[in-house]
């Protein structure tokens, strides 16, 4: 093992315990636990800066715009319609800059119905992984009115057939007073148009205008499936005008490290765009003071770990079978081998009946730390899966003064030819009774691959701790445990939990991304 791969992660596993119960961070003027942050690692999601936060007296060319980001360090922007495309695409890439999305309007009710500039203009976008950031409008009907559906499901497969010609996506883009005005009508009018490159936007600053905050994470819950980019910007919830609900990201009351971790934990790694519309001011000090903020916020986000049961169970794929979401579970008093449940949130059960279908989560994770918090009554059973493929059992072991690979804690054995090998016992029993709450602090190396695909080294469990107690160190797994959710061995996988053998609740699940081998890239994926 990689002796610099192993010291981080001895490091880390002391500490788990700590950033496992920290939040994902306060508002974006809190600095509190952030000195060193801007180094930090930070989620791997692009951050670009929208057009509408870029040009001032001194950046009206598109070469001093460009000039500017790439002094900052941002990867690139974007470009609103199709005049000056090709003058904006010039000075991007002679600085080795990206053209993220170019922002465009259609009328459901019009026509033209489209620029009649978007053909040429999408073929200038060929190759570059651009997409069409598409607001709808209409004379005709008001915001959100699903009347309007059929004549916006034509207009956006005819956009997208002509994107998809070209290798683009088209991203509905929700804007306040716009036909189009909800991220929820973004991704019913992408459901209908069943186009595989389309999806939906969630911009921050219009939902706060059109919506309530506490509605936020059933939103992007409900998106997550089609969702393809996401902007952001400092704001106060509640302000009446857009003063208040687009600021610089170092400014205002919103919590954007506990959106971005909740969108960590939804398996969201697509671009994030900084909404800069109505700032005003020298736009490089906005956009350096933005940038800062992003780092320290990106790193709280990250350093907290997604909380993979913050938006219930949003972040795990369906079918969910019987798994429900409960405040609080214990023993069931007329019989210890069930459990109770009482309403709330933040606590995983596998159903009334204690057996359904295990837990996928969307994320999916390549070297991680996780923090796992779970309760089994007697003689029950289930499993922590890393990638779906190497599970560390959970079982009822109390007292087992022997223990095995399939006692709680052990790295349960791999299955060929009708038998099972390869199996870890942990180094002691550390189980508590039945019905009380338990816990696994996890270092996990992923399997190394050449570029043609060859394994050339391993998955390693680097480090578990049971309940406080190093139950494994180094220890290799040379493919997939019994009953893995697949077969073959990737760079990244989801985490599973296993809900087929028995009862079990879950809780404070948290996964954070290290070293080199975080993770993998998701596919899921006027004024602005």
């Amino acid at each position: 093992m990689n002796p610099t791969i192993r010291s981080a992660c001895v490091a880390c596993i002391a500490s788990s315990v700590l950033w496992a119960a920290a939040p994902a961070g306060a508002g974006a003027e809190s600095t509190e636990g952030t000195e060193g942050a801007v180094g930090a690692p930070g989620l791997a999601n692009p951050f670009f800066p929208m057009e509408t936060g870029i040009k001032d007296a001194k950046h009206s060319t598109p070469e001093a715009q460009a000039d500017m980001l790439k002094d900052l360090g941002y990867p690139g922007t974007d470009h609103m319609g199709f005049a000056g495309l090709r003058e904006k695409l010039q000075a991007l890439d002679a600085r080795a800059l990206k053209l993220f999305a170019v922002y465009v309007g259609a009328t459901i009710d019009g026509d033209p119905r489209y620029d009649p500039a978007l053909r040429s203009g999408v073929e200038a976008l060929r190759g570059r992984d651009a997409v069409l950031w598409v607001f709808l409008q209409s004379r005709k009907h008001k915001p959100s009115a699903p009347e309007g559906d059929p004549l916006a499901v034509e207009v956006v497969r005819e956009l997208a057939d002509i994107a998809s010609g070209a290798g683009l996506r088209v991203a509905l883009y929700p804007h306040v007073d716009f036909w189009l005005e909800r991220v929820e009508d973004a991704v019913r009018v992408a459901d209908k148009v069943e186009r595989k490159n389309v999806g939906a936007t969630f911009n921050l600053c219009h939902f706060l205008k059109v919506d309530r905050e506490e509605n936020l994470f059933p939103r992007l819950a409900a998106a997550i499936p089609r969702l393809t980019m996401v902007s952001v910007n400092g704001a106060d919830p509640g302000g009446p005008s857009w003063k208040e609900l687009i600021q610089t990201l170092d400014r205002g009351s919103f919590d954007n490290a506990r959106l971005l971790s909740t969108l960590e934990a939804l398996g969201y790694r697509g671009p994030v765009a900084l909404q800069g519309y109505g700032i005003g001011g020298d736009v490089h000090e906005n956009l350096k003071r933005s940038l800062e903020a992003w780092r320290r916020i990106s790193a709280r986000a990250a350093g907290a770990g997604a909380d993979l049961l913050a938006p219930g169970l949003a972040a795990w794929r369906e079918p969910r079978g019987e798994w429900l979401i409960a405040g609080k579970a214990s023993l069931d008093p007329r019989d210890e081998g069930r459990l109770a449940s009482e309403p709330g949130s933040g606590v995983a059960i596998n159903g009334a009946r204690g057996s359904t279908a295990n837990l996928i989560s969307r994320l999916e994770h390549g070297d991680v730390e996780a923090h796992v918090e779970f309760l089994v009554p007697r003689g029950s059973s289930s499993g922590v899966y890393f990638q779906g493929r190497y599970e560390i059992q959970v079982l009822d072991s109390f007292g087992a003064k022997d223990p095995k690979h399939s006692d709680c804690g052990g790295i349960y054995e791999r299955w060929a030819g009708g038998r099972g090998f390869e199996g870890r016992p942990p180094r002691s029993n550390a189980s508590r009774p039945p019905g009380e709450w338990q816990t696994f602090d996890v270092v996990f190396r992923a399997p190394r691959f050449d570029a043609s695909g060859k394994k050339t080294a391993n998955a390693v469990f680097v480090k578990v701790a049971h309940n406080g107690t190093v139950v494994h160190e180094d220890q290799e797994v040379t493919g997939p445990t019994r009953a893995a959710a697949f077969e073959d061995e990737r760079p990244a996988g989801p985490l599973m939990l296993q809900g087929d053998h028995g009862p079990v609740a879950y809780r404070n699940i948290r996964v954070r991304p290290i070293g080199s081998g975080a993770g993998a890239d998701a596919a899921p994926g006027a004024g602005r």
